[in-house]
């Protein structure tokens, strides 16, 4: 250390406060994390871990600074995944217990979001209500968009966010005009089903309303506490007394990094001289990825937050100067406050850099990323380095050594891959931003496959400046991302175009001199060389058509005006203001305590869940001598093992031990669901990257993950793995094949008038359950026994794998599960391969072990939906009326069975989805591939199995000239109708649906309105598609059973357990309104404490949307037994009290604990030889309509409104139901439209984590949103006459991607191209921009 930096006095305690409390901490390590921090060290659990890079926003807290030079406090939240906490120095941290709890009261945005049932699994509510509530400090009546804005960087996987938005959305300026009809009930109490609460989480308000009535609403805004901000937490008051802490150098010493907070600039240029290579952190959101997912260490880190150079602002003549560490979100206010107050045309710049912080990240990374971070990443697809580029922005650079370096952002400035022309002592210390003249245009462009909080694709900026007076071009600077390893300017297209007239011929020579200058090797990294070198043509077009509309006002009599249609193609992105119903048939009576049964109550956990007291399995505190485990996985996907050396990772400090294959028997190594194909621990050789090869077990567990990435594998590589579909087909791999026929298929075909076939492809999906795979297993000490805390949705199979693995029999090996943050499938079988290796390890040593996997690991090693594809061949009438249909699914199962065959099964039975076909052969082969096996995902192959019956039907219609509409009704099934499995349709209501939601959704007026939008548009396009669905209930025969234990205490109190899992669909919540209504007694009184393998054995998985109908029932029937042993106390003594029979019939020692069973007697599994069998107990039923509109130059779309019919019999609780029905939509939105998982040639997954793979944002729902529930449709053959509905919903977001097929169409129709055509799913941007075709695509083949 040189004297310089070692005489400096730097402190090396942290002080901080969290939820008032003050910290301080003399021996911090640099490296932890304020989520971790919280987390371990302060046992604060409810801030959750959900992905560890800043995207997904579970980790949201609030952080609150004093300015001593304006007096003023600063609340702002933030990601604490990615904050160090070494960083919070002097800060206020809030977390979500400081905001409210069950005991002290709830915070009203806590209220909020759970009376708007936004609360479902839960495991993302803290975040919202950290979002929120940093909003509300400093703007305590916020505008829509704001909300929109702070809310962006947050994702739900449950509820399809309508819920959460229209509970925040009351504290917003307008929120109390309601939705504009005469005596609006949102805006009173009409309802009531949501007043007060208690701590259980049910709400005590009287319902009104009697049986018949239908509401249109869930949440009344008469009933709300009113929010006062002076109620809120005070910051600390010895922040604002000690400014001192503040200017306190810091050095924290850690075992591998160092890190320094200098004040000054000479020690921070003195300490960047001596540590060169030290990386300067300000977010650390960049760092922060790369230490946790790639694998990178920074021995030091320096930050300069506190230096005053790199936090000041300057204005000066010329434009504005930024220090290099101001944050993101102060840069929009300083610019917006530019734009106010100057002319503006000196601001055109900074409108162009606005555009693009409107879509840059989320609201908490630009509360901490820093301006100067962003350039000095260098990122390739950085969205503010194009604007810099253009604008012509000035760095100014100082070293210790070689002083001041001023320098402008052009083409020279980044030098390779994340590299620039600064040394590696300078700092970045101030961006020159200069003020536009008067005769230039600037824009800035950025295209990503989510709108919002999404890496781009491509993103440019153009800046053109004119000969005054005239369309002549003086000068010209194009920049664009992405499409490069740097941020590159199209410098001989802005060469050769100086001097041109701003028109056509300028257009046509712009787009070849563009392809030129931007070439793009096919094998790029990224992909999507078509679509990225089309979008730099298209959003070349967009600026030439801003600017001609722009010269058009300066100089008219040289520029034409655009045209309306020209006008549409620049319209900035803007959603219309959001709107929603949600429609029930309403209870009669309002006696909701004693019969709760088909009332909206709120979610069971929500007010839980809302102030971070619920606890999932990585929040349950840690056992004494507890280790922590981590995976080591292959590498390759198809290799010979012919070594393990652990050694490396064995000499890590804290690592306890190792183990493989070989230290496990051959018979326990074995695993898998149906067949035993799998291993614990691969032994001879892998067959997929991600297989698990061992497990380290260690005393922390960023000490267990460090080991397992030391541990050195060698590899014998084998042949080529098998990726893809076509690639399985080619070699003939697969299981299978299946065929279910019905009828003469030749007949059929002989008796068309038309044969048409087509191809379709749908993709994978990521289940993106908030909450990782945790578990948690505890061995006892005796006899083998094991506790098991587990996020499964399979306990039973939880039990029955540990016991296996660990060698004892079932009965020593108890499973208990709470909650799930999450569940969609990807907790059922392949959890399995996670736990086991952890379970075996606890038994080895005799002491605890926790595996929690991070974002990364859970997508690399669990699979997720099933990719398809479909190869059909239809025989038609001259009407498109079905004579025959032959089809062949492929699926691509990965390296084992696992569920794959059921899941082709179910996709089979399902093809017909709403359709009558007399002649059907429908054959199945589920692929082996090199992949991560591919597993249950809500629908199980019904959703594949709807979107290619859909396109049979579109690609029909259109082949035909005919209205699809007319050809769903015409093949549409009827009562008694027999579907293709020869399964007689009983109380169908497809009809009902279909009609009852054209009428809602005033359909055949929308679809003149969206004719007549297509033809005056060229550049943007709408399309409309309305879609009924049928999905069939039930397991396979076996599972279709369930029990239940309930037991009464003499205080009248009830402990209810049953077989099925709560992971936020709200079955626990129905349940307990179940046995409140069948006992007749408060639900106050009732309770669930967990799911466990003790209480109710042999539980079948929670999933297929069944697990209310069998465990309901199981609970429904010892409830009812319960019931009639009390009878006899009840009739002695008519005036007494539950609490007085219960008393009574212990005292004449009657049993007060009732098991209950039930099981399904009509369900059979189905004979694929005789094509017998009834695999379904019943059909829920559903239609939906959904209208888009793209934009054809850049594949972007928004979903305009989607009207959902949905058949849920008698609903139990229509909250729920409504938010299992927008829930499941939304998901299914994003199967459709957004997520998109890729790999690599060698089956390497692509897209880990929310940073490459997207899940929809609010921003991606339907602008209008109505959802109602089917009145008068009771099923008999479920409880209370109810019927599942976790599933069946999202397979209408098949209409959002006919929709968008629809309006692709419209612009094919306009070039002369049919409306028939292959369009495969997902409908990305990338996809529906080159099916749209157009000059711009043909110019670039």
């Amino acid at each position: 250390m040189s004297p310089a930096v070692q005489d400096q006095r730097f402190s090396d305690t942290l002080v901080f406060f969290v939820n008032g409390r003050k910290i301080e901490d003399s021996s911090v390590d640099p490296e932890c994390t304020l989520l971790t921090y919280l987390r371990t060290k302060l046992l604060l659990t409810g801030t959750k871990l959900g992905c560890g890079e800043g995207g997904c926003g579970a980790c949201t807290v609030m952080l609150s600074r004093f300015d001593p030079e304006q007096g003023t406090i600063k609340h702002y939240s933030a990601n604490a995944c990615l904050t160090l906490v070494a960083a919070v120095h002097g800060l206020a941290v809030t977390t979500v217990e400081g905001v409210g709890s069950l005991r002290g009261g709830l915070h009203p945005v806590q209220e909020r979001i759970s009376r708007a049932h936004g609360s479902q699994c839960g495991f993302c509510t803290p975040g919202m209500v950290m979002a929120m509530y940093a909003l509300l400090r400093n703007t305590p009546r916020p505008e829509w968009h704001q909300l929109e804005q702070h809310l962006a960087g947050n994702l739900c996987r449950c509820t399809g966010y309508r819920p959460i938005l229209e509970g925040f959305g009351t504290f917003c300026n307008g929120s109390d005009v309601g939705c504009g009809r005469e005596k609006c009930c949102k805006l009173s109490a009409t309802n009531g089903d949501s007043n007060g609460f208690s701590p259980n989480g049910f709400s005590n308000g009287e319902a009104q309303g009697v049986l018949g009535d239908e509401a249109s609403a869930l949440l009344h805004a008469a009933d709300l506490t009113t929010y006062d901000p002076t109620q809120d937490i005070i910051f600390p008051p010895e922040l604002k007394l000690k400014p001192h802490l503040h200017q306190q150098m810091l050095k924290f010493q850690g075992p591998r990094v160092t890190y320094w907070r200098p004040t000054s600039l000479p020690h921070l240029l003195r300490l960047k001289c001596h540590h060169p290579e030290a990386k300067l952190v300000v977010g650390n959101t960049e760092v922060g990825v790369e230490v946790a997912f790639k694998n990178q260490t920074y021995p030091v880190l320096i930050n300069p937050c506190w230096v005053p150079e790199l936090s000041a602002v300057k204005y000066m003549e010329s434009g504005v100067a930024l220090g290099a560490a101001v944050n993101l979100s102060r840069v929009q206010e300083i610019l917006k406050k530019q734009v106010l107050t100057q002319p503006e045309w000196k601001t055109r710049t900074f409108s162009a850099f606005l555009e693009i912080l409107r879509w840059f990240a989320g609201q908490q990374i630009r509360n901490v990323a820093s301006f100067g971070g962003n350039i000095m990443t260098s990122s390739p697809i950085s969205d503010l380095n194009p604007v810099l580029m253009v604008s012509g922005a000035t760095l100014t650079f100082l070293s210790h050594e070689h002083g001041e370096r001023r320098l402008v952002m052009e083409q020279n400035f980044f030098t390779g891959y994340r590299k620039t022309i600064a040394k590696p002592s300078e700092v970045l210390i101030s961006v020159h931003l200069p003020y536009s003249q008067e005769d230039e245009y600037v824009q800035a462009y950025k295209q990503s496959r989510r709108r919002e909080d999404d890496i781009a694709i491509v993103n440019g900026a153009m800046r053109v400046r004119f000969v005054s007076g005239t369309s002549r071009v003086a000068d010209l600077r194009v920049a664009f991302g992405g499409m490069a390893a740097t941020t590159v300017m199209a410098v001989k297209t802005a060469k050769e175009l100086i001097g041109c007239k701003w028109d056509e011929a300028l257009l046509e020579r712009a787009m070849t001199l563009l392809l030129e200058d931007l070439p793009l090797d096919a094998s790029a990294p990224g992909g999507m060389v078509e679509y990225r070198r089309t979008l730099t043509l298209s959003l070349f077009f967009k600026f030439y058509l801003n600017v001609r509309k722009w010269l058009s006002t300066r100089v008219p009599a040289l520029v034409v005006p655009l045209s309306a249609d020209e006008e549409s193609a620049i319209a900035p992105c803007h959603r219309p203001p959001f709107a929603s119903t949600q429609t029930f048939q309403q209870v009669e009576g309002n006696d909701k305590r004693h019969h709760p049964v088909g009332r909206p109550l709120v979610h069971a956990s929500a007010y839980k869940q809302a102030t971070g007291e619920a606890v999932y399995v990585d929040d349950m505190p840690r056992v004494e001598r507890e280790l922590f485990a981590a995976l080591v996985v292959s590498s390759r996907a198809h290799a010979r093992i012919l070594g393990i050396d652990e050694t490396p990772a064995l000499r890590e400090e804290g690592v306890e031990a190792f183990f493989c294959a070989r230290d496990i028997s051959q018979e326990r190594n074995r695993m898998g669901t149906f067949e035993s194909d799998e291993e614990v621990f691969a032994s001879e050789k892998v067959t997929c990257i991600g297989q698990v090869l061992g497990v380290v077990v260690a005393t922390d567990p960023a000490v267990a993950r460090r080991a397992a990435k030391l541990v050195r594998v060698d590899y014998q590589d084998l042949e080529p793995p098998v990726v893809t579909i076509e690639d399985a087909i080619r070699k003939e791999s697969w299981w299978g094949p299946w065929t279910i026929a019905k009828g003469n298929l030749a007949l059929g075909f002989a008796s068309a008038a038309h044969v048409i076939e087509g191809e379709m492809r749908t993709g994978g999906q990521e289940h993106f359950y908030l909450e990782p795979n945790a578990h948690i297993f505890v061995p006892k000490g005796e006899d083998g026994e094991m506790d098991v805390f587990s996020s499964s949705q399979i306990p039973s199979e939880m039990q029955r794998m540990v016991a296996r693995v660990v060698g004892v029999s079932r009965n020593r090996v108890v499973v208990r599960v709470k909650r799930l943050g999450g569940g969609f499938g990807g907790k059922e079988s392949r959890i399995l391969g996670v736990a086991a290796p952890a379970a075996f390890a606890a038994a080895r040593l005799s002491r605890p072990v926790r595996i929690t996997l991070d974002r990364h690991e859970d997508m690399l090693i669990t699979g997720g939906r099933h990719p398809f594809l479909c190869r059909w061949r239809a025989g038609v009438t001259t009407k498109g009326v079905f004579t025959a249909l032959d089809v062949r699914l492929y699926s691509n199962g990965g390296c084992s069975q696992d569920l794959s065959p059921t899941v082709m099964q179910k996709a089979m039975m399902c093809i017909d989805n709403a359709y009558r076909h007399s002649n059907i052969r429908v054959t199945g082969y589920v692929c082996k591939t090199n992949l991560p096996s591919n597993t249950a995902f809500r629908g199980f192959g019904a959703p594949q199995a709807a979107m290619f019956a859909e396109d049979v039907v579109t690609t029909v219609a259109h082949t035909l000239n005919l209205d699809p509409c007319q050809v769903r009704e015409r093949n549409m099934y009827q009562e008694g109708d027999r579907t293709h499995i020869n399964h007689t349709l009983e109380r169908c209501t497809i009809r009902r649906c279909w009609e009852e939601v054209i009428a809602n959704s005033d359909l055949h007026i929308r679809q003149h309105s969206v004719q007549k939008f297509n033809k005056e548009n060229t550049y943007k396009k709408r399309g409309l598609a309305t879609i009924p669905t049928k999905c069939g209930i039930a397991f396979d025969r076996v599972l279709n059973q369930a029990g239940a234990l309930v037991q009464v205490y003499l205080d009248g109190s009830v402990l209810l357990t049953h077989g099925g899992v709560e992971m936020g669909q709200g079955l626990h919540t129905k349940i307990l309104q179940i046995a409140a209504q069948v006992l007749n007694i408060p639900i106050e009184n009732i309770h669930i404490m967990d799911t466990a393998t003790d209480k109710v054995p042999n539980t079948s998985p929670t999933a297929a949307s069944i697990s209310t109908d069998v465990n309901g029932m199981a609970v429904m029937n010892a409830c009812e037994e319960l019931k009639a042993r009390l009878k006899p106390f009840v009739k002695r003594d008519p005036a007494g009290t539950w609490k007085t029979w219960v008393r009574a019939a212990y005292s004449e020692r009657v049993s007060l604990s009732a098991t209950g069973f039930h099981r399904i007697e009509e369900v059979t599994d189905f004979d694929f030889d005789t094509m017998s069998g009834q695999p379904f107990h019943y059909y829920c039923n559903g239609a939906a309509v959904t209208e888009v509109e793209v934009d054809c130059l850049t594949g972007d779309h928004t979903i305009l409104r989607t009207d959902i019919v949905m058949d849920v019999g008698q609903s139990l609780n229509p909250g729920l139901d409504v938010g299992q029905v927008e829930g499941a939509f939304v998901q299914g939105v994003g199967l459709v439209t957004l997520e998109e998982l890729r790999y690599s040639p060698e089956g390497s997954l692509l897209t880990r984590g929310p940073g490459a793979y997207k899940i929809p944002g609010f921003q991606d729902i339907p602008c209008e949103f109505h959802v109602s529930l089917l009145k008068d449709a009771p099923n008999p053959l479920a409880i209370f006459s109810s019927k599942g509905v976790g599933e069946p919903p999202l397979l209408l977001a098949t209409s959002v991607f006919q929709a968008i097929k629809d309006a692709v169409g419209a612009a094919r129709e306009d070039q002369g191209l049919g409306r028939a055509f292959r369009f495969d799913s997902p409908a990305t941007a990338e996809r529906v921009r080159i099916a749209c075709q157009g000059p711009f695509v043909r110019k670039r083949l």
